[in-house]
């Protein structure tokens, strides 16, 4: 620093240099505030006050709150409302007409989506006009908050507005004319690519890349086939196949994905929702129907390397034919059911390649060729059921079972990626049991064969006949 001569003190120049430099440093201090909180973060998550502690955090507050003032809902904020916006509109200039998705008043945010199950008037939210900032042809009305979009010197501009009374009139007039919640106050565009977001959480563990182009049939969609539709949509599976006969009925609820805004409807439809609200451009194919149903002309073109197989329906006979389409068709295959109670349950697996047993040669003698009327003979036997109170099992115990064939079909859906590094199948026999509890009262008898709760087996083998069709030597 400059000093005066002989007195000891800054000169007025470096006094004023190093006022400009505190004020300089102070707005920066604020903006960066300002973004974090924007962004979700804040104290000592927030890069501004790394080693700053908490006096550091109330000191740029209180010097935020006294820049800006504390009035309104949300004093901290710059600009309140934030629009997300795909990054397919933000990058054509020659976007323009309807915009669809949500509102969200109470977090001052808005969502643009541009999956087709969206395109109806329910989720209409607003225009993007391609130059012109006003007189748009229309909006959506009956005091709505919405997003008016327009394109400024080549860029990208959107506001928030608010709708009083419906447009009236032979000219589309109104009484109540378009009313901004700001004057001209520009919201925050956040742009966003739905499929690299959506799975972004997934990087270095699942490929979207890879996975985008599985498919995974479902034979079943209760409460087992439900949510592994759930779990597989989430890992980023691209395409699913849904085949099952029965609707969704109250007792359901309570162990399914779907609740009670899908009562009475078939159970494909509402797990077909379901997939398409956490990825909306996922490809769902419907069948109301049991897979051995199913016209094979129109099967058959959905199966392959690509494919996985998963046998959820409510018995043996469904599995048993499930496995033989993935022998036929070089599919993989996963099936998981549940014993009474679901105080255990099992898993079993095929894929090519790895003189594995089909599902008959291990399980035939268990195989009835009758679909039972309830999944009572599924999960326990007529002798079980005289001496316990039978019920399926709740959720969690299902789950907990089906989450171990969950596992085990990620690493058959990438059986032939080479960055993929397996989790479960190089540990698991073919045939799994997974213990949910070995109490005895809960389970009966057979639940005391396990040495502890949540056991589960790597030693179990079944049979195989080298003169089967589907998986013997000659095939």
């Amino acid at each position: 620093m400059k000093m005066k001569k002989g007195s000891g003190r800054p000169s007025a120049a470096a006094a004023k240099s190093d006022a400009e430099k505190q004020k300089r440093e102070k707005a920066e201090s604020v903006e960066e505030l300002r973004e974090e909180l924007l962004d979700g973060g804040f104290g000592h998550e927030s890069s501004a006050f790394e080693g700053g502690g908490d006096a550091a955090d109330d000191s740029v507050v209180e010097e935020f709150i006294s820049m800006f003032g504390a009035e309104g809902k949300t004093p901290l904020k710059a600009a309140d409302w934030k629009v997300y916006v795909p990054s397919e509109i933000v990058n054509d200039p020659d976007s323009q007409g309807r915009l669809y998705g949500f509102v969200r008043e109470e977090t001052e945010s808005i969502y643009v989506l541009t999956a087709p199950q969206f395109q109806d008037r329910e989720h209409w939210i607003g225009f993007l006009a391609h130059e012109a900032k006003y007189g748009i042809p229309f909006m959506p009305w009956d005091g709505k908050v919405n997003v008016l979009g327009y394109c400024d010197h080549g860029e990208l501009r959107m506001e928030a507005w608010y709708t009083g009374q419906r447009l009236t009139g032979e000219n589309g007039g109104t009484d109540d004319p378009l009313k901004p919640i700001a004057p001209y106050e520009k919201v925050r565009i956040k742009t966003y690519d739905q499929v690299t977001d959506l799975f972004s959480r997934n990087t270095g563990l699942l490929e979207s890349t890879e996975m985008l182009d599985e498919r995974v049939v479902l034979a079943g969609c209760g409460s087992v086939g439900s949510f592994v539709g759930m779990e597989l949509a989430r890992s980023g599976v691209g395409s699913f196949v849904l085949i099952d006969t029965d609707t969704l009925e109250i007792h359901n609820i309570c162990r399914h994905q779907c609740g009670f805004d899908d009562l009475g409807r078939y159970k494909v439809d509402a797990v077909k929702d379901k997939i398409l609200n956490i990825n909306p451009d996922a490809e769902v194919v419907t069948f109301r129907s049991e897979i051995q149903q199913v016209p094979e002309s129109e099967l058959m073109p959905l199966l392959g390397r690509d494919t996985l197989i998963f046998g959820a329906g409510d018995n043996r006979a469904s599995s048993d034919y499930c496995c033989r389409l993935a022998a036929r068709t070089d599919s993989s295959f996963v099936t998981s059911c549940c014993w009474s109670r679901a105080f255990a349950g099992e898993v079993f697996y095929w894929q090519s390649g790895h003189d594995l047993s089909c599902y008959s040669c291990a399980l035939g003698g268990l195989i009835d060729d009758e679909r039972p009327d309830s999944h009572d003979n599924y999960f326990g036997s007529e002798e079980e059921m005289e001496s316990l109170s039978f019920e399926p099992g709740i959720a969690a115990d299902i789950d907990f079972v089906t989450l171990i064939a969950v596992k085990l079909s990620l690493d058959l859906l990438n059986r032939d990626n080479e960055n993929y590094t397996p989790r479960v199948i190089d540990y698991l026999k073919q045939y799994t049991w997974v213990c949910n509890t070995n109490s005895e009262k809960i389970g009966g008898a057979r639940a005391g064969i396990f040495p502890n709760p949540l056991f589960i087996t790597n030693n179990l083998k079944v049979n195989r006949d080298p003169n089967c069709p589907y998986c013997g030597d000659h095939r």
